[in-house]
């Protein structure tokens, strides 16, 4: 036999071998992934999975994902502006968020994001607001005074303690720590303009006057039976009107403001008017054990239905705190949209949102320039590196995860439209997509008998997860790149 017929022989060998080797890769997909059926062609901007006359569908490629880094849900540090800073603190709040898109955010409209920081040993003087507001206390402690007609009551209040302010109620804030600042966020709802909170102060300042500055000497002085001139020294010339809303106080005054000051958690206290008392009374959110937890994370939340202070707001308020190395498992909440604030460390967010916008150096979100149903059916994946003090709206309805790196996390949170929300989680021990049966699953993903028995199943974990891959066990006979491009489908 020459060379050439041996040489001859050798190479069909070669393609017969190649032959059967991709012919039985292509038979463990399809039993795997059913091929697009014959006629639906990939057209430009459009994936396999589009629907006939709604556009493209089911995008989830790196151009997407870069697109998505300039969006609507992610405000940075410096997003805030500035109400009130002297070197006693500050106040800051967050525009409205239909300043960032009207269409996006049009649930949350009547509702403003407040972050306030008191240096230690100072004083928030009395004012009232037109707005019902919660707070949370993310350092330090304090003293808080509520005051009525009938009634004032006074609370210690700490790290974790949820406090609610009904609109038209005066209080006012003690730093009673020598070293440590007092800080809070807070959720408000404007009872007048919504989407717009006014602060009443009965005595003026450096910055604001007096809202009795708004009424005539004379009726001042018949309303308190006092002389015109003193009046006008209380409205318009006090002593005071050079300083500001924050003020330092020395240890004595500190003692006097607190003396009549009670523990939340005391239960024997009497309280002069039983109807408010349950409102003012601050709880905190550690009292109660965490609804998630494990060793890489714990999710404390209060929920409306759980405390009387929250139920006719319809608000939950949230702390998670995650180990470095750590994923809070994709979830969605049905009803409630989270206003979410970075206490501490960073992390990666990502969201799945069927909404596109434009990016912010366009300054086009969403309903600025027109309102139209967008039919497509794309997915855009959203994501975010987020550090302290940057915050983020997670919408109803959209999956969202959490991914810590080298540091530990915390962050905080405001759940609107709360009452009666469910969260479903989509991925862990416990998840939604486990509970479909084998033929639905196999239907839907396109899977074999065997990979639909294993596929949402193979997680050890519940609600919280280590990213590290040698921290999780897989089952032998699952094939890891499988499950990894069914979650590159669904945006994750």
């Amino acid at each position: 036999m020459t060379m050439a017929k041996k040489l001859i022989i050798t190479l069909l060998l070669l393609i017969s071998i190649v032959f059967v080797h991709s012919s039985s890769f292509r038979v463990e997909v399809e039993e795997e992934f059913e091929p697009p059926h014959a006629g639906e062609q990939e057209h430009p901007g459009r994936g396999p999975g589009s629907v006939p006359g709604r556009g493209p569908g089911g995008s989830s490629g790196e151009e997407e994902e870069e697109r998505s880094r300039d969006h609507p849900y992610h405000y940075r540090k410096r997003s805030f502006e500035s109400w009130f800073r002297s070197k006693e603190g500050f106040v800051k709040i967050l525009p409205k968020f239909t300043k960032r898109s009207p269409f996006l955010f049009r649930g949350i409209e009547n509702y403003r994001f407040w972050l306030a920081e008191m240096e230690p040993t100072t004083f928030l003087v009395p004012h009232h607001f037109d707005a019902d507001s919660v707070f949370l206390v993310l350092q330090g402690k304090g003293v808080i005074e509520f005051v009525t007609d009938n009634t004032n009551e006074a609370f210690h209040i700490r790290r974790g303690d949820v406090v609610r302010i009904p609109s038209g109620v005066t209080h006012f804030i003690t730093n009673t720590n020598q070293t440590v600042p007092f800080r809070l966020a807070k959720l408000a709802i404007p009872v007048n303009i919504p989407g717009y909170a006014k602060d009443y102060f009965p005595a003026p300042s450096q910055f604001q006057q007096s809202y009795l500055a708004g009424f005539s000497k004379d009726v001042i002085s018949t309303s308190f039976n006092l002389p015109e001139d003193l009046v006008e020294r209380l409205v318009r010339k006090s002593k005071q009107i050079n300083q500001g809303i924050l003020r330092r106080v020395s240890p004595d005054q500190i003692k006097e403001l607190t003396q009549h000051a009670t523990d939340p958690s005391n239960k024997h206290k009497k309280h002069k008017d039983k109807d408010t008392s349950v409102i003012f009374k601050p709880f905190n959110i550690f009292e109660k054990d965490p609804i998630y937890s494990n060793d890489f994370g714990h999710f404390h939340e209060a929920r409306p239905k759980n405390f009387d202070q929250l139920q006719d707001l319809h608000i939950s308020v949230a702390w998670v705190s995650m180990k470095q190395g750590s994923v809070l498992l994709p979830h969605f909440d049905s009803k409630a949209t989270f206003v979410l604030f970075v206490e501490n460390g960073c992390a990666r967010f990502e969201m799945a949102s069927p909404y596109k916008f434009h990016g912010e150096q366009q300054q086009q979100w969403p309903g600025q320039q027109e309102e139209q149903e967008d039919i497509s059916g794309n997915v855009y994946k959203i994501v975010s590196h987020v550090c302290k003090g940057d915050v983020f709206i997670n919408p109803a309805g959209h999956p969202f995860t959490i991914l810590t790196q080298d540091q530990d996390f915390v962050v905080t949170g405001f759940g609107i439209h709360a009452t009666d929300s469910t969260r479903t989680f989509l991925a862990g021990k416990e998840n939604m997509l486990n509970n479909l049966n084998t033929v639905a699953t196999r239907l839907t993903f396109g899977v074999g008998r065997e990979v639909a028995k294993q596929l949402f199943t193979s997680q050890n974990f519940t609600y919280f997860a280590p990213t590290n891959p040698s921290r999780q066990q897989f089952p032998q006979n699952n094939r890891k790149p499988s499950f990894q491009s069914i979650f590159n489908f669904a945006g994750f």
